[in-house]
């Protein structure tokens, strides 16, 4: 259910606001508050009228930072994909000049994200098999990012490669430069590019504990300069690359990347164009990293993640060429 009402806090939640949402009779209803990186969480224990429970996350995300994207990704995007790799959504509302609500079936019970965890093979291929449908279901529907699109998106980013230069002692421009030609030449053909989540990091994926599949993928929230659309791969490479210990992702690489394209299904993209753009998304992980270096506060605070990413990265290129 959408609307343009956006619940800003708990005292917002009510028997009746429920009862409409879930389409089921709510008797009663607990709150306990829960924290995210972007957004304030609360978690909700629905007592029915039959006696059952249902266990629900609202999440509430106030100003403009991220847009409707997220409401789109529950409400719109999906919605007539079988067996989408999304948590269940009960409600969503977004209003431009105050933000955005969901509310979530919450799987904290039976599910994990994958924080904590030493990334496997098994997991690997779980996560490239639901990207790869996920993937499929928009995939060539939508133009090529423009060239305003790109501008965006590299004005953003290429500020902080002068603070890495100077942290990390290696110089990065001329690199950066060729990627960034490159990027754009591979962007003026539409080919292999849909939809993107654009941040499948650990905590953005769900499995079931004590299991790896199935695979649920959460909070897609791109900034206003995010290529939201384009090389569907780069998905897979930013899952693996900045994340996985290298001597896992080297192992792990070929057959995931492999079950991901088999997933995808599109005969007219060949396993050699997705190689090539592998090649090419893996050199894209490193605007992660560069982008944290763009402020002086995040170059410092989370220097800790972005130097860790940068050694990766740098590793998976430097293989991608070999």
């Amino acid at each position: 259910m959408t609307s343009n009402h956006v619940i800003r806090d708990e005292a917002a939640v009510s028997n009746p606001w429920l009862t409409a949402m879930l389409g089921r009779t709510v008797d009663s209803f607990r709150i306990s508050p829960g924290h995210g990186n972007w957004s304030r969480q609360l978690a909700i224990t629905a007592l029915l009228d039959d006696g059952t429970t249902r266990a629900l996350r609202l999440k509430i995300c106030l100003g403009g930072d991220f847009g409707r994207s997220e409401v789109d990704y529950y409400t719109r995007d999906y919605v007539d994909m079988a067996d989408a790799p999304l948590v269940r959504c009960f409600a969503a509302a977004h209003d431009p000049a105050v933000g955005y609500h969901l509310l979530l079936e919450d799987l904290a019970a039976t599910h994990t994200d994958q924080r904590d965890v030493t990334p496997t093979l098994a997991y690997g291929l779980t996560v490239a098999e639901a990207l790869g449908k996920l993937h499929r279901h928009h995939w060539s529907s939508m133009p090529a990012p423009t060239e305003g699109d790109l501008n965006r998106y590299f004005d953003e980013i290429r500020p902080g490669l002068a603070p890495m230069e100077r942290t990390t002692g290696t110089p990065l421009r001329e690199g950066f430069e060729r990627h960034e030609k490159a990027f754009r030449d591979r962007c003026a053909h539409p080919q292999g590019m849909t939809l993107l989540h654009g941040d499948l990091n650990p905590t953005n994926v769900l499995t079931p504990r004590g299991a790896h599949a199935p695979a649920y993928f959460l909070d897609r929230q791109p900034f206003d300069w995010s290529l939201t659309y384009g090389l569907a791969v780069s998905d897979l490479a930013y899952f693996m690359v900045p994340w996985w210990p290298e001597p896992v992702r080297k192992a792990c690489e070929a057959p995931v990347l492999r079950r991901w394209y088999d997933a995808l299904g599109q005969s007219e993209y060949s396993w050699i164009e997705a190689k090539s753009d592998w090649r090419l998304a893996v050199e894209q992980c490193m605007h992660v990293p560069i982008e944290w270096c763009s402020k002086e506060a995040t170059l410092e605070s989370m220097r800790w993640l972005w130097q860790a990413q940068y050694a990766r990265i740098q590793s998976a290129v430097h293989d991608s060429d070999a």
